[in-house]
């Protein structure tokens, strides 16, 4: 069941962190349309399910890997979410 929880986990860290890489034959650009075009907070959502799911995977360095990974993408899609809607506002 732990792997199962880890494998899970790592899938969803791809899918955050994968809006940041430029992938190639416009992969990149389908699987952002994907996530941010359903839902802009659904980053966040795949973030959190993904640490959850790696805090019960399998112990060791795969655990702290995923958590780290995954608290990389959540917070830089929470810096790229503050820019996108406070920053770039009108005056």
């Amino acid at each position: 069941m732990r792997v199962i929880f880890s494998v899970v986990s790592a899938f969803l860290c791809f899918l955050t962190i994968s809006l940041f890489n430029e992938m190639p034959f416009r992969l990149g650009e389908k699987i952002f349309n994907l996530i941010v075009g359903t839902n802009l907070y659904l980053p966040f959502v795949l973030g959190v399910l993904g640490l959850l799911f790696a805090m019960f995977g399998v112990k060791g360095y795969i655990r702290l890997t995923l958590l780290g990974l995954n608290t990389v993408g959540l917070v830089g899609y929470l810096a790229i979410f503050i820019m996108a809607t406070a920053g770039f506002q009108e005056p």
